[in-house]
């Protein structure tokens, strides 16, 4: 009744079994996140986008998904969420400055980018995050390190709304799902205020029913105008 021939392995050995494959999973999880376009499944390269659940893209595909829903099989599964370039943001990535970029350490490829401010690699082993504001990327260590920063730890402008990045915590999607919806509430109620602003200027409202008092027109055009009348009476 063994696995050979009736030996049957110990319950110790069988957790052992059990955790070495699970470490296995998460490795292969973490690259396949952090190396590779969540939608196109092909490698990261520039221009990186993030969504608003801090999954990464090649913005390539994202744009190729919008314009043909049915471009990649299972992208309404993978980023139902992004319904136009307003759902996600260009990220500001830095290159890895290590010159053994091809080289591999324990089967995980070296990182194409790292943190500008701890050099840490983004490939699954440390936390990164970046700003929805700006788009910069850096670990979540660095951030920890400046807690009380009002501007971005990369660019210095207005630092707002941190994304961490291919989280796997249910409860920081969850929050993330709300900011998600909050942040496209606020832009829908911008576009209303920005719409009746619009229909309140008396100029729009001219130009709409077409009866706004034309402008002079260029005398080259008035010339030219003229000249062509003269040639089709003659």
């Amino acid at each position: 009744m063994g696995n050979d021939g009736g030996s049957i392995p110990r319950r110790n050995e069988m957790v052992r079994e059990k955790k070495k494959d699970e470490k296995a999973d998460r490795k292969n999880q973490a690259i396949a996140q952090n190396f590779f376009c969540a939608l196109s499944k092909l490698p990261l390269k520039e221009p990186i986008v993030g969504d608003e659940l801090g999954r990464l893209y090649n913005r390539e595909a994202v744009l190729e998904y919008l314009l043909d829903r049915s471009a990649f099989g299972d992208g309404h599964s993978i980023c139902d969420n992004i319904q136009s370039l307003k759902d996600v943001k260009t990220l500001n990535v830095t290159a890895n400055p290590s010159t053994n970029k091809n080289q591999s350490f324990e089967g995980q490829p070296a990182a194409q980018f790292v943190c500008p401010i701890t050099m840490r690699e983004l490939n699954g082993n440390s936390a990164f995050e970046f700003f929805w504001s700006c788009g910069c990327v850096f670990s979540a260590k660095a951030r920890r390190e400046l807690p009380e920063a009002k501007t971005c730890i990369v660019c210095d402008r207005p630092a707002a709304d941190v994304i961490p990045i291919n989280s796997a915590d249910p409860e920081v999607l969850d929050t993330l799902r709300l900011r998600m919806g909050v942040r496209r509430r606020e832009r829908e109620e911008r576009k209303k205020v920005s719409s009746k602003s619009k229909s309140k200027d008396p100029k729009r409202k001219h130009v709409d029913s077409g009866t706004e008092t034309s402008k002079p027109k260029h005398p080259d055009l008035k010339k030219a105008k003229t000249q062509n009348t003269t040639t089709c009476s003659i």
